[in-house]
This record gives structure tokens, C-alpha cells and sequence, in this order.
């Protein structure tokens, strides 16, 4: 009997680091990387997949933070439609609590550290080094890059990007669609749509 297959779906450099991480932990024969190509509007040409057959295995849509994260998200939606079953990916030299919950399609990287009770939502990806402390909610479609450290019992709301340098406090509450660019502690809660570019001295507020 053929074993399950593991099809690591995407583009651009996230594709080559999620396949990596797949095969170390199933084996390089139990994963494919299959590359989607995307128009000039960026819209995924899902015809490599007329080859696949979901009941011969799961998928791991890979892409990057791009366009809000909302690319990645749009990927996992129309593998789900194509019938494909997409589970998280959690490294074994990562150290969660026995009790974390990890949403369909999301990725935990080498040393990243995950506290008690805490949750990740769907299609976020937790890349090597992130730091996240008990009773954290992680909403879905989420990037955090190496070095993000966030408190006890903060919230993080969907389609954030927190880049390198970012420390969230304990208990601060971060609204949907934010990036945390500047590399500081943000010790108080922030409204949705708020984008701190390193570019910029202030912050950027979007507005409906």
C-alpha cells in the first residue's frame, strides 16, 4: 500500500522552507513541493492540481505575509474546496505546552516556544524563535518572524504581521489587520488597521 503523500502547495521562498520542514519531520519520499504559479493580477493557477487526489494524501498551503496575509489565506480556502485536508505543522524542536491548540494550516518553527493554554489560529505561522506566553490567543492568518515575543494573555487579531523586535505585554490587546513594525515593546492596546512602519515615525492609521 502506497503511503499517505504530504503536498506542500504554495510560492516563493515560503514554499522551499515549508517543504523543508515537512520532509525533516515525514522524510523527503513522503513529500512533494508543488510550485503555483500566479498571473500578473497575483491570481493562483490551480491547474497543477487536476493531478492531485486528495484522498491520497494532505496538503500545507506555503506562502508568505504578503498582501496583509490574506494570499495565504485565499491558498488554504481553495485547497480546501478542492477537497484537501490541511494540518498544522508543528516542529519537534519547538516547545509547547501539552494543552496549546493549533489551528488547520498553521506553522510552528524550530525553538519556538508556546506557553500554556494558549491558541493559534489557523493558517498563522509562528516562524523559528517566536516566543508566546500562557493564555495567549493568536488569531488566524497571523506571521510572527524569529524573535517576536508576546506576554501572558495578550491578543492577537487576525491577518497581523509582527515583525522581528516586536514585544507584545502581558494582557495588551492588538486589533485585527496590524503591523508591528517598529522593533519595540508595545505595552498597550491597538486599534485595528494600525500599521507602525519602520519607514515612519508615527504610526499609520487605515480607517473603514
Amino acid at each position: 500500500m502506497t503511503p499517505p503523500r504530504k503536498w506542500i502547495i504554495g510560492n516563493g521562498t515560503a514554499l522551499d522552507w515549508a517543504a523543508d520542514a515537512w520532509s525533516s519531520l515525514l522524510g523527503t519520499a513522503a513529500v512533494e513541493k508543488i510550485a503555483i504559479p500566479q498571473s500578473a493580477s497575483h491570481e493562483f493557477d490551480l491547474g497543477v492540481l487536476d493531478a492531485l487526489s486528495p484522498s491520497e494524501g494532505t496538503a500545507f498551503a506555503a506562502f508568505d505575509e504578503r498582501f496583509g496575509n490574506f494570499k495565504r489565506m485565499e491558498l488554504m480556502a481553495l485547497l480546501m474546496g478542492h477537497g484537501f485536508t490541511l494540518e498544522p505543522f508543528i516542529s519537534p524542536r519547538a516547545l509547547l505546552a501539552g494543552d496549546v491548540q493549533a489551528g488547520r494550516n498553521a506553522f510552528v518553527g524550530d525553538g519556538a516556544i508556546v506557553g500554556h493554554a494558549s491558541r493559534i489560529g489557523y493558517n498563522s505561522v509562528l516562524l523559528p524563535g517566536a516566543q508566546v506566553g500562557n493564555g495567549v490567543h493568536i488569531g488566524p492568518s497571523c506571521w510572527l518572524e524569529p524573535g517576536v515575543i508576546v506576554g501572558q494573555g495578550a491578543r492577537i487579531g487576525a491577518h497581523c504581521t509582527l515583525r522581528t523586535g516586536a514585544l507584545v505585554a502581558a494582557g495588551v490587546q492588538i486589533g485585527r489587520n496590524c503591523e508591528l513594525g517598529w522593533p519595540q515593546r508595545y505595552d498597550r492596546d491597538v486599534a485595528a488597521k494600525t500599521t507602525f512602519d519602520p519607514r515612519y515615525d508615527a504610526p499609520i492609521y487605515t480607517y473603514g
